[in-house]
């Protein structure tokens, strides 16, 4: 925790913050602009985790506030896939008709991040970009496949800038970008599953698919509240719903048997993880209904 001279020797919090400078764009190229013009700028969303990092000694110079920019608060569906604004609260992303209608297991995942005072003003993107380890959107987003698309930072580079989550923690994304939108693929999904019930040591997030060739497909991301998300990925000896829950037991084992050694923290290792994680994963696919699509 910094000590801020000017407070005396106090925690860093808003209330002792040096002045900063602040702008209000109103359309994405102008706030990506902002960001990338101004060393130090941050992005000002829900706010919910910049004041947290008020708290941990962050020191804006500039702070762009994104809350005129109604692009940013879009959601829409292409016939393939959701396309959410990163501006989109997560109370209003978990309502909207659109993810309850495609996604309707990503809807009941998403209505259980964080406590309402945060879900009504904390953004997706936020919690994407916070890259906060316990912060649940990046396991989310992993399992389903989704791409992130950053602003464009110059004129003639092509449109929107196209990273996985997982570049959030490889250091793939340059500093100052602004996330537009984070794109869902919808087309062939089954069923989408959360389980958080052994929160803080194991969360997972899974994607059933139909794939091209016929047979299912399951995609699925481990993580911790210390440890970002660890995706695998398994093709499943199926072709129907009805077939996987008399498989569910050892194609969950086989799955969870690729957890890495590195999948360790200080409540867990790797050995635990992968039994813990075929047990969880194992229930969920006993559990499908063979008539429900995405539930």
């Amino acid at each position: 925790m910094q000590a801020i001279a000017s407070a005396g020797l106090v925690p860093a919090s808003a209330a002792s913050l040096p002045p900063f400078g602040l702008l209000r764009p109103t359309s994405v190229a102008s706030a990506a602009a902002m960001l990338q013009d101004h060393e130090g700028a941050v992005p000002l969303a829900g706010g919910t985790d910049l004041v947290a990092a008020f708290n941990e000694g962050l020191m804006p110079k500039v702070v762009v506030d994104l809350s005129r920019i109604e692009a940013l608060r879009t959601l829409e569906h292409d016939g393939t896939a959701l396309r959410i604004g990163a501006g989109v609260t997560h109370a209003a992303g978990c309502a909207h008709e659109l993810v309850l209608g495609h996604t309707p297991g990503l809807a009941a995942a998403w209505r259980r991040i964080a406590n309402p005072r945060i879900r009504f003003t904390g953004t997706l993107g936020g919690n994407l970009m916070a890259r906060r380890r316990r912060y649940e959107g990046s396991v989310l987003m992993s399992a389903l496949g989704a791409t992130l698309e950053f602003a464009a930072t110059t004129a003639g580079s092509g449109g929107a800038l196209r990273h996985s989550p997982a570049d959030l923690w490889r250091a793939g994304v340059p500093p100052r970008l602004l996330l537009q939108s984070l794109v869902v693929p919808t087309e062939g999904l089954l069923w989408f599953g959360y389980e958080r019930s052994l929160r803080p040591l194991l969360t997972l997030a899974t994607a059933l698919r139909q794939s091209a060739a016929g047979p299912l497909h399951l995609r699925c991301a481990v993580a911790t509240e210390y440890l970002e998300p660890v995706v695998l990925e398994r093709a499943l000896p199926a072709r129907r719903i009805a077939d996987v829950r008399a498989i569910a037991r050892a194609e969950a084992a086989a799955l969870m048997a690729q957890l890495p050694e590195s999948f360790a923290d200080p409540a867990l290792n790797a050995r635990y993880a992968r039994a813990a994680g075929a047990a969880l994963l194992a229930r969920q696919l006993e559990s499908l209904d063979s008539g429900a699509s995405h539930a």
